[in-house]
């Protein structure tokens, strides 16, 4: 019976996450209330709270939604096995996956997340550095074999990457989601590759 229930737990904070993220983006981490959070996954805030302590647990758990997400992005090219390839296929599907969870921008680099709040903080740099390395892992096998720039630091070279997507992402963010990121995704892979492919 107690591994039923916590089995029935573990379902409805993954219910609870997931309606969080979709409140996030429609209104933000601060217009985001536990009452619009209950009320996406179809519960009563008193119920909400039998499964996390308050607002800033939800918000812990769409980080580590997000870290989880992520992760499951970079283990689907392992199989792949050139790492320009890898990069390429990361790249789409990481703007594929924000495009289609605007919570997800909205959470990472809100002032909440990144200034305010330390606990929130050091979560939301963890799960960077998370996919930071291995992105960076990537870029060092292309190196290795010759296919990336080795003039390049490996590291300049995986900000280049992140720093590309999160652009891509801020300026999506500002003109109202319009045009789509997949829409966009194509140009700014051929450009970002251009600009790190090793050069005869």
């Amino acid at each position: 019976m107690a591994k039923r229930m916590r089995e029935t737990t573990e379902v409805r904070q993954k219910q609870i996450t997931e309606a969080a993220l979709q409140v996030i983006g429609q209104k933000g981490i601060n217009g985001a209330t536990t009452v619009e959070i209950a009320s996406a996954a179809g519960i009563s805030e008193g119920n909400l709270y039998r499964h996390f302590r308050n607002k800033e647990e939800i918000i812990k758990s769409v980080i580590d939604k997000i870290g989880s997400d992520l992760v499951a992005i970079l283990a689907a090219v392992v199989e792949v096995s050139a790492p320009l390839q890898k990069l390429e296929i990361t790249f789409k599907r990481h703007l594929k996956y924000i495009e289609g969870n605007v919570g997800i921008p909205r959470t990472i680099f809100s002032e909440e997340t990144i200034v305010a709040n330390e606990n929130l903080r050091a979560r939301v740099k963890n799960t960077i550095l998370m996919y930071f390395q291995g992105i960076k892992q990537i870029v060092e096998q292309g190196q290795r074999i010759g296919v990336l720039d080795t003039e390049m630091d490996s590291q300049a070279i995986t900000s280049m990457f992140i720093g590309t997507i999160h652009f891509a992402v801020t300026w999506w963010l500002m003109n109202n989601f319009s045009p789509k990121l997949t829409d966009d995704a194509e140009g700014l892979w051929k450009n970002f590759a251009r600009a790190v492919t090793h050069k005869d």
